[in-house]
């Protein structure tokens, strides 16, 4: 399932979920997930706490404040979500210029960087 939310003041804090993604989980209510910023693949997974309001709404709160920060998630970002069925959530980030964002532990920004790091020491005299 995939669903996108837009960065507004008040979810620095804590995010709300869609109701329809409390529904697919059939009455599952997981206490925390992980997060993973979209072309990070091998690296850092965020874990992050769900809690429930007392309408039923389901929230990523501890942990989320931190991957705000981390990922310098701004006011009218839009962030599309995928669950992958493992209590993990895949997230890709697109700035307010509508593009992608590019980070610098995206998988393939390390592969060209890994090149450029290459071609360097091929080059360097021995």
């Amino acid at each position: 399932m995939e669903f996108f939310t837009i960065i507004l003041e008040k979810s620095s804090s804590r995010q709300v979920l869609p109701d329809n993604f409390l529904k697919m989980l059939d009455g599952h209510r997981p206490q925390n997930m992980k997060l993973r910023q979209a072309g990070n693949r091998l690296r850092k997974l965020w874990d992050v706490e769900v809690v429930f309001d007392t309408d039923g709404s389901m929230y990523l709160d501890r942990g989320w404040k931190q991957f705000v920060r981390a990922y310098d998630l701004r006011h009218g970002y839009l962030l599309v979500f995928r669950y992958d069925d493992n209590a993990t959530f895949v997230v890709k980030v697109f700035d307010t210029t509508m593009c992608r964002r590019r980070y610098q532990d995206d998988d393939d920004a390390s592969m060209l960087c890994l090149f450029f790091l290459s071609i360097r020491l091929c080059l360097t005299p021995i």
